[in-house]
């Protein structure tokens, strides 16, 4: 198999015909990680190319690397190339094939249709005639849209099948279908530098009818260009794990450069809803976390290490000390590592199963300056429990609480569900918005509380709360923004699926007397769904789901109920601009958007976005969640 580049973030290939591009058996990712001379054996695919079609590929080492690369897709930065030889010739010498697409599961295969329905995806792409010879015709082909066959089937509908394409109507032939993934050209995830790779397909029929021949190499450009960035390639100054750790990808970019390109890609992903206000940046862009979690293991020397999984992989990164997370926090994870040995405490192996403590969970009150320590073990208890933790506390006495989490499931999943206290209450208390708030070891809470206050103050000043309104808050996790929205408004239900923030949510209520406040343990799309059916009314919404978005339950009972105002919460801007079509389809308009900087050093960043009711009649649209492209059509 031959590369053509590869560093800690991106794998760029040559796949050949016969060979799966996803990872299953005997698939590229597969293969990739079984070559001895890459830099890392974890690979992650980020685009496709059928079995059958040979080319150039890239691969992603890392989830940031893979989120970078997918959102590139998506926008349509990221640019592909083909070269294919097809029976008969175009009419013109160059233009845009666009159809709808019908893909039959049951069947492999993709179908060019008249009208729009279920199942049913738009596609376009970009032709340019570079030859002709023997009734065969040579094409370069430009996607601009991503369906599977696409090529294949729009051509074969125009009576210009594929050489070689048995399935799409070039029976008769007996070569390999004669379609090749001959350019690439994106930005690098993590530098942002230009990577533009091209390659001629092999010889052989029909490539050597016009030109072609020998065996596939890099042309001077893609030789360039490789040069170029392995050259401007450096050690980040600032952190010593940035290359392994992967968690910062921003970590060595000026602060003010950070929040540009935050605006950028916020601009160009939902600047056409309306105007994107300026990012809100933060005074404090260095140990704003108020949670750290270390993975513990051992080294090749059977030395007890603690730090962070590289990049897509559970191989840990040794650290001191992280310039995003607390310094305490740190010292305390430090502490315990070396104190394990002395009380022959061992860490957990997981390829193994064999060890006692995988993790260690920090979380601090920046406000109180309580403390909760969790060990994440592999078993419910161990013999010098009480020595460990009066010795643990006599180091930090500022530790209120210390629990005992149980895992012994093989799960990238941290915490498990059996836990018991150690010491103190098993909470701990923040004050957020001149509010109280208790926190447990599983509840969600904000992780950058500077950021959060001006975050939940602009959500709130979004909504224009007069004291008269009943609010919904839907994925209200321990109950914050809803407390604090509950002084300026009617009422506040709160809609959560965790129960241990459920409880804690209410316990928070009680705390800050707020009797106006009702929380419920339940997915919010399934509460909000029961809502619309009882023909139960609020009149503003906040909204603060996950990372990959909401649902169509919720959304398509939001679009039926008609609050006046939804104020959306995101944490990713993809998904964030998915629903927010979505809505718009639905009746909503978008009033304001604001990112907040909760993040610095990452490529994350939270939005706020208000959207109201147009107060007209409407037409539903189908809920696609991975194709938001057919939303915008029908936008």
């Amino acid at each position: 198999m031959k590369i053509l580049y590869s560093d800690n973030d991106i794998v760029v290939c040559v796949k050949p015909v016969g060979v799966l591009s996803t990872d299953e058996p005997g698939g590229m990712p597969e293969l990739l990680r079984e070559m001895p001379d890459l830099k890392t054996a974890e690979i992650r695919t980020v685009h496709r190319l059928d079995r059958v079609v040979g080319g150039l590929m890239v691969f992603a080492c890392s989830q940031a690397s893979a989120a970078s690369l997918s959102r590139q897709i998506t926008d349509r930065s990221f640019e592909k190339e083909y070269l294919a030889v097809i029976h008969g010739a175009p009419k013109e010498k160059g233009g845009v094939m666009e159809d709808l697409l019908f893909r039959d599961s049951a069947e492999n295969k993709t179908y060019v249709v008249k009208r729009m329905r279920k199942g049913v995806r738009p596609a376009a792409l970009e032709y340019t005639v570079l030859g002709q010879k023997d009734g065969l015709t040579l094409v370069r082909i430009h996607l601009l849209t991503g369906r599977t066959h696409q090529i294949r089937a729009q051509f074969s509908s125009r009576a210009m099948p594929l050489v070689g394409d048995r399935k799409y109507g070039a029976a008769a032939d007996s070569c390999e279908i004669a379609l090749w993934s001959s350019r690439l050209c994106f930005s690098h995830p993590r530098t942002g530098k230009k990577m533009d790779f091209s390659l001629d397909p092999s010889g052989g029929y029909p490539w050597a009818i016009f030109g072609y021949s020998g065996e596939p190499v890099p042309s001077v450009r893609d030789r360039l260009s490789v040069r170029k960035i392995a050259m401007t390639e450096e050690k980040n100054p600032l952190c010593p794990y940035a290359e392994k750790c992967g968690g910062c990808q921003m970590m060595g970019v000026p602060y003010d450069e950070q929040l540009r390109r935050k605006q950028e890609r916020l601009n160009s992903l939902l600047g056409s809803f309306g105007e994107v206000l300026p990012i809100i940046g933060t005074e404090q862009p260095y140990h704003y976390r108020n949670k750290s979690q270390a993975a513990f293991g051992t080294d090749k020397q059977g030395r007890i290490i603690a730090g962070t999984y590289q990049a897509a992989s559970h191989r840990i990164v040794p650290i001191k000390s992280c310039l995003i997370e607390d310094e305490l926090s740190d010292s305390i994870v430090s502490d315990i590592r070396t104190m394990l040995p002395r009380y022959k405490i061992t860490a957990y192996n997981e390829r193994r199963e064999q060890g006692f403590l995988r993790h260690v969970l920090v979380r601090r009150s920046f406000s109180t300056g309580e403390v909760m320590v969790v060990l994440v073990a592999a078993q419910s208890s161990f013999q010098a429990e009480k020595p460990f933790v009066r010795e643990l506390l006599e180091k930090h006495p500022e530790i209120k609480t210390v629990i005992l989490n149980v895992n012994n499931a093989f799960t990238p999943v941290v915490l498990g569900r059996q836990e018991r206290v150690l010491y103190g209450p098993g909470t701990i208390e923040d004050v957020l918005c001149s509010c109280r708030f208790r926190i447990s070891a599983k509840s969600f809470y904000q992780i950058n509380p500077i950021q959060t206050e001006k975050l939940y103050r602009t959500a709130i000043g979004f909504a224009g709360l007069t004291g008269k309104e009943t609010v919904l808050d839907a994925y209200c996790g321990t109950g914050t923004i809803g407390i604090v929205a509950s002084s300026a408004c009617a009422s506040v239900t709160g809609v959560e699926l965790n129960k241990d923030a459920v409880r804690d949510a209410i316990i928070n209520a009680k705390t800050n007397n707020r009797r106006n406040c009702w929380f419920v343990c339940d997915d919010a799309g399934r509460y909000m769904e029961a809502m619309a059916a009882e023909g139960e009314k609020c009149d503003v919404v906040f909204m603060d789901p996950p990372r990959s978005g909401s649902d169509e339950k919720f959304l398509s009972s939001l679009i039926k109920m008609k609050p006046d105002k939804v104020v959306y919460i995101s944490c990713e801007p993809d998904s964030l601009a998915r629903d927010l079509k979505f809505l718009t389809a639905g009746g909503y308009a978008v009033k304001k958007i604001q990112p907040v900087d909760m993040f610095p050093h990452t490529e994350h960043v939270e939005t706020v976005c208000c959207l109201y009711h147009q107060k007209k009649d409407f037409i539903s649209v189908p809920y696609e969640p991975k194709d938001a492209e057919y939303l915008q059509q029908l936008k």
